[in-house]
């Protein structure tokens, strides 16, 4: 039997996934990989007819063109066609492009849509295969038109400011905006003292600490609040000190709280919760979260896929799954464990409701049945995936809180102490649940003042983002949707608009200069309610309350409104970056002043283009540089910054081109090896330090090395970590504490 007889196509995503959906289907089906998109809007030119209704022009991905060859060539065979990507807008929008480019007479093309990689999600979606939904493709193609429109037309403009390579977004200048507005506030700040004031009381033997929380009545101990000088706090203080002050307990309040348990994962709080527990960028957890769900091999049996999609911003979980959840829970912690009623969870407004929460796609593989499968990271991942969801049809937690409040003197102080009473959802994570210190037993009545303290504060300023929490604050304020979270975040950091300062986000000096510019040429285009105005143009085109059409008219009406204006205003602009440096060019005489291109600030001759001379900016040049000569004529090197980031350059250039990395002062360790550590970049931008005598030697790290030797070992050298905060010895792998 022929090839084309015996078997059916399916077209899936990724490799991966193929390899699972081919375990479940058999040899009856031949199942390839797309490996993502092929199709997208030209590089090198709009590709969108405006006066055509925004008729987009599409071309296979030069990368793509040996895929989309051999995707032709296997459909050949075939007359029905099964279209397997991802059930998103993403994924809905590849399914069309392979349909378009895969097409000929009789051929029919099958839509499969399944929230899990499992062997019954895949042969049920089998059973009822439907067709492409097509506003769910305008709404993906409404969003990369639009991304184009603004990206395109908006980064040309912002390249005749600042020089080749600067880029603006639709979203990705919003984020920015936001990270720029929190550092604003950040050096805006104007810290506000204030005192805080405890004492230790004593009921009979028992000990207890409380804090002043009100003076002659008024609230104190608070940012604003009295003692908010050094001489209130002496004040208070004095009065606490004079003797035959009757210090009593006026009042013990207890009072129960339910705790109820949160709602399953959905994208943003899945990735904030992995940052602040164990420590993984968004990007990381999302791939190992595409690890889980494209499907594990477990044992012998064939791969399956452990959670559903996790690209998803409902918190909506199937009955099937919350039946087989509570049947797992009442087995395992008795029935009396479980909620009195089914839990459900609403969504927030403008959620999408095509998917289901990140849930586990079955509740029976529990953590402990997978530790010796997993990674440990995939292992921890899904453990939080996993309590997440089983807890939400648990009981309520209940927390008794007592308030302690102590009166003499016209001063006032309390104390909190919470007790949990009963776990309810938090027998399976005790994280869940974080209480107060524990008070003891305490009456009303008569109580001697032991010892008081002092301490002098002083209100901090808004936190900076980390990649979590920047996530957070797009999902809040409606820009961006869970599958351009990461991505969003990717860009800038990569067009270098903003640095990971430990784990936080800062704006570079570039990104500064950018936004504020965009900020002022384009108000509404780059206005976070703006951004998120059309976040739900899309989704009303995605549900059919609106068309493709209209929805890219109501960007394209002020974008090119500001975009006339921004044209009128180029060389203002231009003008307003340049700075004078007193200089003269070396080759023509002409001053030279200061530019922004390419690779940030550079010195340039404004005789440009008769004259090209440049050079780059010299950096704050410190001590440990500026006695370094130059091996090939003696001169002084100076600290630069080019196209691949800073270096050593001769400052007798252009006469002389030498150049160096930046050095560390640290000797290579290798035994025999006369080289020094420097400072280098890899291919995907990231710092590391190796040895300057590449390629004899190839010793490398990736943390800032240290002249320092273990004390531990004896390493002749340490490296500064700036993710596990701390000295560590490359060679032991042990904190160094002193």
């Amino acid at each position: 039997m022929s090839k084309k007889k015996k078997k059916n196509l399916v077209i899936i995503e990724s490799p991966a996934k193929a390899t699972s959906l081919r375990g479940y289907l058999g040899d009856n089906y031949e199942v390839v990989a797309s490996n993502g998109h092929v199709r997208d809007l030209p590089r090198n030119y709009l590709g969108v007819d405006e006066k055509a209704d925004f008729k987009p022009t599409y071309t296979i991905m030069p990368e793509k063109r040996k895929i989309v060859s051999r995707l032709k060539k296997i459909a050949e065979g075939y007359t029905r066609i099964y279209l397997a990507a991802d059930p998103d807008r993403e994924g809905e929008a590849i399914c069309w492009h392979l349909s378009q480019i895969l097409e000929r007479k009789g051929v029919v093309f099958s839509r499969l849509r399944f929230n899990a990689i499992t062997k019954d999600t895949i042969l049920r979606s089998l059973k009822t295969p439907s067709t492409i939904d097509m506003q769910l493709v305008d709404a993906q193609q409404a969003r990369r038109v639009m991304d184009r429109l603004v990206g395109y037309k908006v980064s040309s403009w912002l390249q005749r400011i600042m020089g080749k390579g600067k880029s603006a977004g639709r979203v990705q200048s919003v984020a920015l905006r936001i990270i720029q507005e929190r550092e604003d506030a950040i050096t805006s700040f104007l810290p506000v003292e204030y005192w805080i004031i405890d004492a230790e009381f004593i009921q009979g033997d028992t000990l207890f600490t409380a804090s002043l929380c009100r003076i002659d009545g008024n609230a104190s101990g608070k940012p604003g609040k009295s003692p908010s000088s050094g001489d209130e706090a002496e004040n208070v203080i004095g009065r606490m000190s004079e003797t035959g002050i009757n210090w009593e307990i006026l009042k013990v309040t207890s009072r129960e709280k339910s705790v109820q348990p949160p709602p399953p994962f959905i994208t943003s709080t899945l990735q904030q919760t992995a940052s602040n527990r164990l420590s993984y960028s968004p990007s990381r957890t999302m791939s190992i979260a595409q690890q889980l769900y494209e499907g594990i091999s477990i044992g012998s049996t064939e791969r399956t896929g452990l959670i559903t999609y996790m690209r998803t911003d409902s918190v909506r979980m199937s009955p099937e799954s919350i039946k087989s959840c509570r049947e797992y829970l009442a087995e395992k912690y008795g029935s009396d464990a479980l909620s009195s009623k089914v839990r459900r969870y609403r969504s927030a407004k403008g959620s999408q409701d095509a998917h289901e929460a990140i849930r586990p796609v079955n509740i029976r593989l529990t953590p402990a049945k997978l530790e010796s499968i997993l990674t440990p990271s995939q292992l921890s991942l899904y453990r939080l995936i996993f309590r997440r969801f089983a807890a939400t049809q648990l009981s309520d937690a209940v927390i008794s809180n007592t308030t302690v409040t102590v009166s003499g003197a016209g001063l006032e102080f309390s104390s909190i102490g919470e007790v949990l009473l009963k776990p309810g959802f938090s027998i399976i994570d005790p994280a869940f649940i974080k209480t107060k210190n524990q008070l003891p037993v305490l009456s009303t009545g008569k109580v001697l003042l032991e010892t008081f303290d002092k301490e002098q504060k002083f209100t901090t300023p808004p936190p900076r983002f980390s990649e979590a929490r920047l996530v957070a604050e797009m999902k809040k304020v409606g820009i961006g949707r869970p599958s351009t979270y990461v991505s969003t975040i990717k860009t800038l950091r990569k067009r270098e608009y903003v640095e990971k300062d430990g784990k936080v986000l800062k704006p570079t000096e570039l990104g500064t200069t950018s936004i504020r510019i965009l900020v002022k040429m384009f108000p509404h285009i780059f206005k976070v309610d703006f951004t998120a105005r059309m976040e739900e143009l899309l989704d009303s085109v995605a549900n059919g309350t609106e068309t493709y059409t209209g929805a890219l008219k109501q960007l394209s009406l002020p974008l090119e409104s500001s975009l006339q204006m921004a044209m009128k205003n180029t060389d203002s602009f231009r003008n307003e970056l340049q700075k004078e440096t007193g200089e003269t060019c070396p080759q023509c005489g002409s001053p030279i002043i200061i530019r922004w291109g390419r690779y940030g600030k550079f010195k340039a001759c404004t005789s440009f283009p008769d004259c090209r001379y440049s050079s780059p900016l010299e950096e704050d040049n410190s001590s440990e540089y500026k006695d370094r000569k130059c091996p090939e004529c003696g001169s002084s090197m100076l600290l630069k910054t080019g196209r691949y980031g800073k270096y050593l350059s001769c400052s007798g250039n252009p006469e002389c081109k030498h150049t160096e990395p930046v050095p560390t002062g640290v000797p290579c360790p290798e035994e025999g090896c006369n080289g020094e550590l420097v400072e280098k970049k890899s291919r995907r931008g990231r710092l590391f330090y190796a040895c300057n005598r590449y390629p004899e030697c190839k010793y490398a790290v990736w943390n800032m090395p240290l002249n320092r030797t273990c004390p531990r070992c004896g390493f002749p050298h340490l490296v500064e970590k700036s993710t596990k905060k701390g000295i560590w010895c490359p060679e032991c792998r042990k904190k160094i504490t002193t």
